[in-house]
């Protein structure tokens, strides 16, 4: 549980991270020129707002907005996109104007995402807890949290399925990983690393290496894993499995109107970026991006993307092999997970805004922060790339 103080702290520290990239979003267009590079951006004008506080929905933010409003039928792509975060907003707007009831939502799932984190960092971490959350408040892509997208709602779920899974409360675990898996993909991921969690519990990859070189420790843990097969296991198994029928109620859907239930998989091609519907392997992807950054000219604002992807593809990888010794082997498996499934498709587009649920990464960056001086340096560097981020998305250019 949170103190007052506590409580009035993260909420001093929200309403000054808002404020913030608002005013950043608000003088964007003294910076940049506004060039939406992306379809149907000429809707986003038409629910009344100023062009700053309207472009908090670009790219992605339209496609849920078309979904809001006309279904998944009518245009393409869209099926790709996982229908909790959409259906929420409809089902809540009472204003009937979707884009700001949906802008309104996100900002407040953003607080709560900003109190789940520091929750979260109370039950496993402890320590450095306030700068683990700047680390994530100031991460180059964090505006998106506040953005018509999904993220906040997606890691707020991540979040407090490892909370209740730590408390032992299965059926409450299950159905925040239904509601997860509705909406994203990865979400899927919950329910065999909470299988992990249940059977595997307090242990990390390398603490089961070395269980496993050694015959009397090795009979230790799997007479330990024997004796949690107990009269409520069956039933607890099937709570955490309750998790998939948010995925498999989207599959159905999907099957049933469009006859194809894993539709949303086979439009990814469509979304260009070098995506494909066969399965690459990262090997390969880090290939071709390496072939990109020597090869593409000229050193314009795509060719920033292309870094940053690049950055965030192999970085932030290098960030979570870092981790696996300080966390569980059940919030690895899902973190890794959630890492590789979208570089299957091919490329790492969109990999700086994938991995802000890959906490781990903020973790290992607080640590990493030893004194003032690199603290300083590193936020400096950070902020900045918040700020031209910020813009570029702002003024419709591609981010992630």
């Amino acid at each position: 549980m949170l103190s007052k103080s506590e409580f009035k702290k993260l909420a001093g520290i929200f309403i000054v991270w808002r404020s913030f990239l608002f005013l950043i979003g608000y003088f964007a267009n003294n910076i940049l020129t506004y060039l939406p590079s992306f379809p149907y951006a000429k809707r986003l004008a038409t629910y009344g707002l100023p062009q700053w506080l309207y472009s908090w929905a670009n790219f992605d933010g339209v496609h849920y907005l078309t979904i809001i409003n006309k279904g998944y039928f009518g245009t393409g792509l869209i099926q790709a996109f996982f229908p909790l975060f959409p259906l929420s907003i409809k089902y809540l707007d009472f204003i009937n104007n979707s884009l700001i009831t949906g802008l309104i939502i996100s900002n407040i799932l953003t607080f709560f995402l900003i109190i789940s984190f520091y929750m979260f960092s109370k039950v496993f971490f402890k320590e450095k807890k306030w700068l683990t959350l700047f680390v994530l408040l100031t991460f180059p892509t964090s505006f998106f949290f506040g953005s018509f997208y999904t993220e906040s709602l997606f890691l707020i779920l991540v979040l407090q399925t490892f909370i209740f899974a730590e408390k032992k409360k299965w059926i409450w675990a299950g159905i925040l990983i239904a509601l997860a898996s509705a909406t994203k993909i990865v979400g899927i991921l919950l329910v065999p690393a909470l299988l992990i969690e249940y059977f595997l519990k307090d242990k990390n990859i390398f603490e089961i290496i070395n269980l496993s070189k050694n015959k009397k420790s090795r009979n230790t843990f799997i007479k330990s894993i024997k004796e949690r097969f107990t009269k409520n296991t069956p039933r607890h198994v099937l709570f955490i499995f309750i998790g998939s029928l948010g995925l498999l109620a989207y599959m159905n859907y999907l099957w049933l109107k469009f006859d194809d239930p894993i539709y949303f998989f086979h439009v990814q091609s469509e979304f260009g970026g070098g995506r494909q519907e066969s399965i690459i392997l990262y090997p390969q992807v880090v290939y071709r991006y390496l072939k990109i950054l020597i090869t593409a000219r000229p050193f314009d604002l795509k060719y920033f993307a292309y870094v940053q992807e690049f950055i965030a593809g192999t970085i932030g990888l290098l960030l979570l092999f870092i981790s696996s010794k300080k966390i569980k082997l059940s919030h690895l498996f899902f973190v890794l997970g959630a890492f590789f499934v979208p570089t299957l498709t091919g490329t790492f587009s969109s990999m700086p805004r994938y991995i802000l649920v890959c906490w781990p990464i903020f973790f290992v960056i607080a640590d990493l922060l030893k004194n003032n001086k690199i603290k300083y340096l590193y936020f400096s560097f950070s902020l900045v790339f918040l700020i031209i981020n910020t813009i570029l998305f702002i003024q419709g250019y591609w981010v992630a």
